[in-house]
């Protein structure tokens, strides 16, 4: 009966063990105690489409622009790419690898060397052969290989997590951008108006009719508002220049807009109803989860340091002295060289290799875990602010047209002579505040309903695939 040596060498290395411990997922922090989150709960949660929770067509083509052109995406995908790559490299070590080579040699020996005249010799060679392959038993390549994987996986995840963070961060700028110039326009029309007033009290001064106090009060205010206006172009300026960095391309076309006053113009409204099992897709938590397996395998991997390694080099081919004798039937010759290395004594260095591993598996569980707390700190945040930012921003509304109304009657009663330039000033400046602190609950209310988009891991998906699209063209590009 003819055993042949390849099946029994591969049935030796399927048949390896694996010293890894058992992936166990660690338990999930107390979901308890969080303000806002049990209070607000629905009977479940669908979270939309990135595209139907923003409908304004200008921040949708933002975004899109954001997620082709951004540098720190671009160097996401290069870093899974990266990993991707290390993880074949690594993989490929659980199989053995060939090499052919061929060989040729003609020598002549001088005569005084030989002392029978010219003399010449001959050789070639051609072989395939198996160079240093480590045979598997104890699984430590295959968790190495496994470690890798994981990493990749994270890296992946991450990339979900910067393209989640990047709609958001592009989002939050263009609402901060529309505001400012809210605001900037609000000012520009303040400073106008008090440069109205001043000429009523110049001519009002002039004809005897106003004190100086007056008038001193008057350009007090107009310069005041003037310095106000001043600090919100440099607010509208860098705030355009942040957006711009964020997009990565040209933004001017987009952003000749206004901030839309209605509710669900901008941003759908979030109903939000079990969040636990939401969370726990976030890619994040997922990314953290890889970490941890990928510490897992690395156990395995150091235990296999304490037991013995088996690597194999053999090659076979053949031999002559002719060129045209290479490949006769009694050219051939093989050679086969196993070798085995056993650790004896290395001063604990197994060992405290061993420690690390263990030590980071106990880190990657509490930083599993962190990340879990984390997201619910963050999604009972946003879940509060969307609840109580919303109660300001109707109070401020309403504060607004009282103020409003409160301005025009104290500019007929001082144009009539009734009421001082004091309660004009007041009225005016109590406008102007009191739109400030509307459009600033307004942006408030926005940007908390953009932390719970975020923080809820929406969007991801439909952005996913998209993304996803941009690895591949990277990945062909590098290779």
């Amino acid at each position: 009966m003819q055993i042949k040596l390849l099946p029994i060498l591969v049935a030796a290395v399927l048949s390896g063990c694996s010293l890894a411990p058992d992936y166990q997922k660690p338990d999930t922090p107390s979901t308890e105690g969080w303000q806002g989150v049990e209070t607000t709960q629905v009977a479940e949660t669908v979270l939309p489409e990135w595209r139907t929770f923003m409908p304004d067509k200008r921040l949708q083509s933002l975004i899109e622009l954001a997620l082709a052109n951004n540098k720190d995406l671009k160097t996401t995908l290069l870093n899974v790419a990266s990993l991707r790559a290390a993880y074949r490299i690594q993989d490929a070590e659980r199989y053995p690898g060939l090499d052919a080579a061929g060989s040729g040699s003609r020598t002549r020996f001088s005569d005084a060397y030989t002392d029978a005249g010219k003399s010449y010799a001959s050789q070639y060679t051609a072989t395939v052969g198996v160079t240093s392959y480590e045979l598997d038993l104890f699984g430590r390549v295959k968790n190495l290989s496994d470690q890798a994987l994981e990493r990749y996986l994270s890296q992946d995840e991450i990339r979900r997590s910067t393209v989640i963070a990047l709609m958001s961060e592009v989002t939050t700028s263009y609402i901060n951008l529309l505001t400012n110039q809210e605001l900037l326009k609000l000012t520009a029309d303040t400073v106008d108006a008090y440069q109205e007033t001043l000429s009523l009290v110049q001519t009002r001064y002039d004809a005897g009719y106003s004190d100086a106090l007056t008038l001193a009060q008057s350009k007090t205010a107009l310069h005041s508002a003037q310095a106000t206006l001043a600090q919100y172009k440099l607010a509208v300026a860098q705030e355009y220049n942040a957006l711009r960095q964020l997009v990565g391309a040209p933004i001017m076309k987009y952003i000749d807009g206004r901030l839309p006053e209605e509710e669900g113009q901008m941003l759908s409204e979030l109903k939000v109803g079990t969040p636990s099992e939401l969370l726990l897709s976030r890619p994040d938590i997922l990314a953290a989860e890889h970490t941890l397996k990928a510490a897992n395998a690395n156990v395995g991997a150091a235990r296999a340091a304490f037991f013995p390694s088996i690597r194999l080099t053999g090659s076979a081919g053949t031999a002559s002295n002719s060129l045209s004798g290479l490949f006769n039937s009694d050219s051939g010759y093989w050679q086969f060289a196993p070798s085995v290395s056993v650790p004896i004594f290395d001063w604990g260095s197994n060992q405290a290799s061993l420690d690390v591993a263990k030590i980071q598996k106990q880190s990657s569980v509490v930083a599993y875990q962190k990340a879990i707390e984390t997201a619910f700190k963050e999604v009972s945040d946003a879940l509060l602010g969307q609840e109580f930012y919303m109660e300001e921003w109707k109070a401020q509304q309403k504060n607004l047209a009282a103020n409003k109304e409160y301005y025009e009657l104290a500019r007929m009663r001082y144009e009539k002579g009734n009421d001082s330039y004091i309660d004009l000033l007041d009225a005016q400046r109590s406008l102007f505040s009191a739109r400030e602190s509307e459009l600033s609950s307004h942006l408030n209310l926005l940007t908390s309903r953009v932390n719970l988009y975020k923080a809820l891991g929406g969007g991801w998906r439909a952005a996913d695939q998209e993304t996803s699209t941009q690895v591949s063209t990277v990945i062909k590009t590098v290779e």
